[in-house]
């Protein structure tokens, strides 16, 4: 498991739980989880990726959907968190992947 993280794995459950709004997510993300993609040898500039991901949520789907897309960031995050994928892959099965950053 990759040290100083659990905090963003706290975030990431208060979300699951609803015990945040999606900003407040949003925000502990921008700020905590860019090093995550750089110490799992993530090749592309992750933190962009990271950014881009949070604002096509919010600005190119309807907020219903953010607490599902927000969810599945998470769970992405909180994968590479505990299990150290190297390299670091985006999840071909997560719908902001598929849809916005697939090249196929």
């Amino acid at each position: 498991m990759l040290r100083g993280y659990n905090r963003l794995i706290r975030v990431i459950q208060e979300f699951r739980d609803k015990e945040i709004s999606f900003q407040e997510y949003t925000g502990w993300l921008r700020t905590t989880a860019f090093g995550i993609g750089y110490e799992l040898s993530y090749e592309g500039e992750w933190s962009n990726k990271l950014d881009a991901w949070l604002e096509l949520i919010e600005h190119c789907y309807p907020e219903e959907d953010w607490y599902e897309l927000g969810c599945s960031l998470g769970n992405f995050l909180e994968n590479a968190i505990i299990n150290e994928p190297r390299p670091l892959k985006l999840p071909e099965d997560d719908r902001i992947v598929r849809e916005q950053f697939s090249t196929k």
